[in-house]
């Protein structure tokens, strides 16, 4: 026997090379009992290099197995998502730490065993265990099962969404040992869905609201729709309806029969010209690759109404004759409406200025005629009139002489009245391009015309400093020649008149301007005549207290508003008066050049 076992060794290790790892160890193994049941001593040698290689080959496969389950549980562990599995009775057996974590245990271990009853309402817990129940009895699994459920530590009430799928869990031999599951929080989601939901609310009502068609769909094109996309007959096959009904209905009410949809009502509605022209537009929008096209049309309501439509449509190409396209339409009756009456207006405005224009050409044609045809005549009477003082006016009688003086004075105040209105006519038919004018060498000047009335009035005038600004130079020594004028004019009787001309800095509109002032101690007036005195030829007094036409603040309104300045006074009765003249400092090019313009 012992023979046989160590013939069996030898050939075992001699020429089995193949043979299993196990028969060798077995026949060694037998070889030892043998000998040991003899009581021979025998030491056996034996060198096996194949039981080597098959250790280390499962040691190999030893640690891949480890660290493939090191990896997967590293990654359940890092999910945020319960990964859990449960034995028949609901109990867990496997969680992965979020599932422990947000459930209040310490470790994945510590839940072992525990149920959703411990963590969950006892009515949640038992359909929970129902729906396992259920898996396990059925064999069909759970997938993307929504809940609001309660939950430890959740936010609004502690309870959150969650996405759910529960599987059958098998053992190797198919038998049913549980259910696995696995979900996921997606409150967050939820509730982003749910503002989605109201801003689309809101929109649909701001849209509703703002009284305006929506349009939906799609274009096809037919065979050969780029050959004929411009046709009167379109070659595209429209599928466009009306998204919001009753926001339609409020902006142009149709009467829909039964099986007619708005849409085909509201495109019957529109004017014919109105609807070949939007065939050619989206023609050649669709065929231009044009992100967008907008029409205007015409269309006609059940009251027999017709409104005026404006549609923008936006397109977005999607195959080679096919296209998604959005339109929104809002009704522009008024606007229209308003269109016409400015365009109204606009040729009311037109013959106004062509009036305008002509009472111009007649106001110069009138100077013209003032400054010959007038002043002729009116010369030969003071002309004669002094000849006849010169050479009768001792022999007259008073009475004659009386007239004779009466006609003399009426003449002058006929040539005086003349010019004053050829100077108001002047002002802007012979006016200057704007340039820098220094005031205070103005005012010199306007003094050494008016030294004599100053001297006679026993008055005087003080200035303080006076700025350089953008005007017309003649202009404004008239302005201040007579607004100074017109102060040592109107002194009260007995009291030399005292007269200040000053300046200052002001602002209006962001624009920079210059208020000039002249002051008085004269006799003032009352300021409910404030707008009278500006106008021409009106007078506050007589010829016979105090000389004068009625035209020097006439002239200076004119100057100032040619300046596109203001001009305004404040005075009360015996208190003296101040005119205030307001001028841009520096004018914009297009206003120098407007002032040089002839009327």
């Amino acid at each position: 026997m012992v023979a046989w076992l160590l013939w069996t060794a030898w050939k075992l290790s001699a020429g089995w090379q193949n043979a299993p790892p196990g028969l060798l160890v077995t026949c060694l193994g037998a070889v030892g009992l043998c000998l040991a049941a003899t009581g021979v001593a025998v030491g056996v040698f034996w060198h096996n290099r194949q039981t080597t290689a098959e250790n280390a080959r499962l040691t190999a496969v030893s640690t891949r197995l480890r660290q493939e389950r090191d990896l997967l549980r590293t990654i359940v562990d890092t999910l945020p998502d319960y990964i859990y599995a449960k034995d028949r009775e609901g109990r867990f057996v496997f969680n992965n730490t979020a599932h422990a974590h947000d459930f209040g245990a310490a470790s994945p271990a510590a839940m072992k065993g525990r149920s959703d009853f411990d963590f969950f309402p006892r009515a949640l817990a038992e359909q929970f265990l129902a729906d396992e129940q259920n898996i396990l009895a059925t064999g069909k699994s759970v997938i993307n099962q929504e809940q609001f459920q309660a939950r430890p530590n959740a936010p609004e009430g502690g309870k959150i969404w969650t996405l759910s799928s529960k599987v059958i869990w098998r053992g190797r031999n198919g038998e049913i040992l549980g259910t696995v599951g696995v979900t996921r929080d997606i409150h967050e989601i939820k509730r982003t869905q749910d503002a989605l939901r109201q801003t689309e609310h809101r929109l649909l009502e701001v849209l509703r609201r703002t009284r305006c068609i929506l349009n939906s769909g799609l274009v096809e094109g037919m065979a050969g729709w780029r050959e004929r996309a411009l046709d009167d007959n379109s070659p595209f096959r429209w599928n466009f309806p009306v998204q919001n009904l009753e926001g339609a209905q409020e902006v142009c009410p149709l009467e829909l029969p039964p099986g007619k949809s708005y849409q085909q009502i509201w495109t019957a509605s529109r004017h014919p010209e109105d609807s070949r022209a939007m065939s050619q537009q989206a023609g050649n929008a669709l065929l231009q690759d044009l992100p967008f096209f907008r029409n205007e049309f015409r269309c006609t309501d059940r009251h027999g109404m017709e409104h005026w439509m404006l549609q923008f449509v936006t397109v977005e190409k999607r195959a080679e004759n096919r296209w998604q396209i959005f339109g929104i339409t809002t009704d522009i009756t008024e606007l229209k409406r308003s269109e016409q009456a400015l365009r109204s207006s606009e040729e009311k405005l037109r013959r106004f200025t062509a009036q305008l224009e002509q009472s111009n050409r007649e106001l110069q044609d009138f100077a013209y005629v003032a400054s010959h045809d007038l002043q002729e005549p009116l010369r030969k009477i003071v002309v004669f009139s002094e000849r006849l003082r010169e050479k009768c006016g001792d022999t007259l009688a008073a009475e004659p002489r009386d007239y004779l003086e009466r006609m003399q004075r009426a003449a002058a105040r006929m040539q005086t009245l003349i010019n004053d209105l050829l100077t108001f006519s002047r002002l802007t038919t012979k006016a200057h391009p704007f340039a820098p004018v220094n005031l205070a060498v103005v005012v010199r000047e306007v003094l050494e015309d008016l030294e004599g009335r100053i001297e006679q009035a026993h008055g005087r005038v003080e200035t303080g400093e006076l700025p350089v600004l953008d005007a017309d130079g003649s202009q404004m020594r008239q302005l201040l020649q007579n607004l100074i004028g017109n102060a040592l004019k109107f002194h009260q009787p007995g009291t030399p008149p005292v007269v200040t001309v000053a300046a200052r800095k002001c602002q209006q509109d962001a624009r920079d301007f210059w208020e000039l002032s002249v002051s008085d101690n004269g006799i003032g007036f009352d300021a409910k005549y404030l707008d009278r005195i500006f106008n021409v030829f009106q007078r506050l007094h007589t010829r016979n207290e105090y000389e004068g036409t009625g035209m020097g603040l006439a002239i200076v309104r004119k100057i100032a508003l040619h300046h596109r300045g203001s001009v305004t006074a404040r005075s009360q009765p015996g208190q003296g008066a101040t005119f205030l003249v307001t001028l841009p400092a520096v004018h914009t090019k297009d206003e120098a050049d407007l002032a040089t313009l002839t009327p």
